[in-house]
């Protein structure tokens, strides 16, 4: 493990986050995970190990905890080669409804949380480094009621292009992974009736995060990669799939 590559997972303890290190780890990564929730860490960290996993409890939003936090990673390991930033929030409702505050939490949680993290880790990146963020297929067809977390994401997505084309002269690559909401256990408890059939598996986004990682993604800066399975748009004025009865009849 020595020469492994040192990639810092924050918020690790989110809803993709076991999947994501997990999948890390087998590719022979060093991981370091941060999160605010220290109890939440040590039971993911300790599924690993120290030498593979090393869990790191801070709020990657707060910059001056973010730049102690990575100080402490080139500290311990002499590099950090790649950020996944997994943090985020989600609200919905509608414009009339939705006070100020929702929105910026919101913003503070999707947008400047990752302009954090990334400022905190930019200085020590070298060449051939990754940058990974996750949006939503919401931010450019956003449904009623998500308008706030949509254009939380879209900003996102315009900050990270933006980003790209400032750093991969140096060889640093910037990329996005678009979903949908994540197949989790949580998520299905809290919506009995939902077809998620039509959601993301975690599994599946931590599969793409490892290959924007890895050397076969050396030609993608700024991409934005849809990771959706099977959700799909549907409209009344679309026709039925084929097979399908009519629209208007059984």
């Amino acid at each position: 493990m020595s020469d492994a590559r040192v990639i810092l997972v924050a918020g690790a303890t989110g809803a993709l986050g076991p999947d994501v290190v997990a999948r890390l780890v087998a590719a022979g990564h060093r991981v370091v995970i941060t999160g605010r929730n220290e109890e939440k860490l040590a039971k993911l960290a300790a599924e690993y190990g120290e030498e593979a996993v090393f869990p790191v409890v801070t709020d990657m939003a707060d910059p001056l905890l973010a730049g102690r936090a990575v100080g402490d990673v080139v500290e311990r390991f002499g590099h950090v080669d790649g950020l996944v930033n997994l943090i985020g929030d989600f609200a919905v409702g509608p414009v009339m409804l939705t006070d100020l505050a929702a929105y910026r939490r919101l913003f503070e949680t999707n947008v400047l949380a990752a302009i954090t993290a990334t400022k905190a880790v930019l200085p020590q990146l070298g060449e051939k480094s990754h940058l990974v963020y996750i949006s939503s297929v919401l931010a450019s067809e956003p449904f009623p009621g998500f308008a706030g977390y949509a254009a939380s994401k879209a900003a996102l997505q315009a900050w990270v292009r933006g980003l790209s084309h400032e750093v991969k002269h140096r060889g640093v690559h910037a990329n996005i992974v678009v979903m949908t909401m994540a197949d989790t256990p949580e998520a299905r408890r809290q919506r009995p009736h939902a077809d998620f059939e039509q959601a993301t598996k975690p599994d599946s986004v931590a599969k793409v995060v490892d290959f924007l990682l890895s050397p076969a993604a050396d030609g993608l800066y700024g991409a934005t990669i849809p990771v959706l399975g099977k959700f799909e748009f549907s409209t009344a004025l679309a026709a039925p799939p084929p097979g399908a009865p009519p629209i208007g009849r059984l």
